[in-house]
């Protein structure tokens, strides 16, 4: 009998002792106790928890999209050190990887606490307390902490000493790391404290530690691992991860695998092809559309991508579409050629550059510059490069057949002077000075090469050339300049001067341009 009564008594202990194990304690963050020991079996009490330590089973990727699904970042952590979500993110996963936390869990625990951090509650996002850490309940704002990266270490050393007690491997920044019964909770569930088959735990609240798991971590599971951020900047603005798999299947093949491989491609190769990594984001459009851009980044098509992430976007320019008014660029290495080209005009006229260049405004522009004003190429409607330089004596004598050098004279100082571009079919007073001499006396231009066919198929229309012909050939083999001074005539008439030149026709025509038409010969 007395056996049996020492039984019921050991039974009935034990159950009481139990019931006390999971009585609430009614507080917001359960306030820890002096650390004590845990009995050995607790790790294996519950069966099927998610553990808080191990190796995170989320991407940054996956982190990031889901946040972005449900909150904005806020503008306050701009001048943080963790100035937008992808640096939020990466903290996470650094300071996890460096306890061995699982990421998904403190990133998850964060989000339930803050209200994906819209902080509603006693703390303020000043603090950088991402957990409730020290906020007990009755307007206690509890700890604050002098960094982004700072408050997330103390809330994963915190959720580090409720799974284990092994030895933290970075400097104790939480100040109530020793306030936890260290390895009390090694599961997610049990941070709740009426879920912990001992009654201690992170929160007071019914379910806590189920809700992380199932409110959070499992619908951040479910977002996609690909991401628009890189190396800490979100080109969302012309990548979307689906879309550049879609349509460069080639690409899909060979990084599909993996966000920052793929990410990674559109950045080191695709930019630079040109390929479209979204729907809204047309690189051929957006470099078509401002001549701003092209004249600064020119073929370049890459800088046209980072152009719009970082400013394009910011300042609501159009980025995709049809572009029919094509303002083509007439600026090349600071000069601009508009008054004697336009780009339309050259490639209508000259159907081989725009089989070259097509609608590439840079290269057509680079090639009437280097080469199409040489050739004489007629750039627009208004400059005919034939009639301006029949019109003007002096720029002939200036330039001769250097027809690029017409062109420039108009853009520097020709149509400043007002000078006629257009509608002169026939040289204008064609030269007849050389080297300061001024041989009008004994030649004309329309005379020479009219009387003489091999000289206009020699030089046609380049006057200079012809005169300079007529000084250096033509004198010496008597041909004739002009209607009014016959060299053979002039050699027959002076005796003085047959006996002076002999049969030097030069002679005779030098000496009645010295000489000669002064004495009234």
């Amino acid at each position: 009998m007395k056996r049996k009564l020492q039984k019921v008594f050991q039974n009935l202990w034990t159950a009481v002792l139990l019931c006390a194990m999971v009585l609430p304690v009614n507080t917001v963050q359960a306030a820890e106790k002096e650390p004590q020991s845990v009995v050995s079996t607790i790790n294996t009490y519950y069966d099927g928890g998610y553990s808080i330590m191990g190796p995170t089973t989320v991407t940054i990727g996956q982190m990031i999209n889901y946040y972005q699904a449900n909150q904005a970042y806020p503008a306050f952590y701009a001048n943080s050190d963790a100035p937008n979500i992808y640096v939020f993110c990466m903290m996470y996963m650094e300071e996890c990887n460096a306890e061995g936390v699982r990421a998904e869990v403190a990133f998850a625990q964060a989000m339930k606490e803050t209200g994906f951090l819209r902080y509603r509650g006693d703390v303020h996002i000043e603090q950088f307390n991402f957990a409730g850490l020290g906020a007990t309940g009755g307007g206690n704002p509890g700890n604050s902490f002098p960094t982004v990266r700072m408050g997330i270490r103390a809330q994963v050393q915190h959720l580090k000493a409720y799974a284990t007690s092994a030895s933290l491997n970075q400097e104790v920044v939480d100040p109530r790391y020793s306030l936890v019964n260290k390895g009390s909770a090694p599961y997610v569930e049990w941070l709740g404290k009426h879920e912990n088959p001992t009654g201690i735990g992170w929160a007071t609240a019914w379910g806590y530690g189920n809700s992380i798991v199932n409110d959070y971590i499992a619908r951040m599971r479910n977002y996609s691992t690909y991401s628009t951020w890189y190396q800490g900047v979100n080109y969302e603005a012309v990548y979307n991860p689906d879309y550049y798999m879609l349509h460069n299947p080639d690409v899909a093949a060979a990084c599909g695998g993996s966000s920052d491989s793929l990410l990674s491609h559109f950045l080191n190769y695709g930019m630079k092809e040109g390929r479209q990594g979204i729907v809204y984001f047309d690189v051929n459009s957006y470099k078509r559309r401002y001549k701003d851009l092209r004249m600064a980044f020119g073929n370049d098509l890459k800088l046209y991508y980072l152009h719009y992430v970082y400013s394009g976007q910011n300042e609501h320019r159009i980025a995709s579409g049809a572009v029919n008014n094509f303002d083509a660029i007439t600026v090349y290495n600071g000069v601009d050629y508009a008054s004697v080209y336009d780009y339309n005009y050259y490639v209508n006229k000259y159907p081989d550059i725009r089989a070259a260049f097509g609608d590439d405004d840079m290269a057509v522009l680079a090639h009437f510059v280097n080469y199409g004003m040489s050739e004489g190429r007629r750039g627009n409607e208004a400059f005919d490069i034939n009639s301006y330089r029949n019109a003007y004596s002096d720029l002939r004598a200036a330039f001769g057949t250097d027809l690029r050098q017409y062109y420039l004279h108009y853009i520097y100082a020709g149509q400043a002077e007002k000078r006629v571009t257009s509608g002169v079919t026939e040289l204008q007073n064609p030269l007849t000075v050389y080297n300061g001499v001024d041989y009008s006396y004994v030649y004309d231009y329309n005379y020479y090469t009219n009387l003489y066919p091999d000289i206009r198929v020699a030089f046609g229309n380049d006057d200079r050339a012809v005169l300079a012909h007529f000084i250096n050939y033509g004198m010496t083999e008597g041909r004739r300049g002009n209607a009014t001074f016959d060299v053979a005539a002039y050699r027959n008439k002076y005796a003085d001067l047959q006996q002076a030149f002999g049969n030097d026709w030069k002679g005779y025509y030098e000496h009645y341009v010295q000489y000669g038409l002064a004495e009234g010969r």
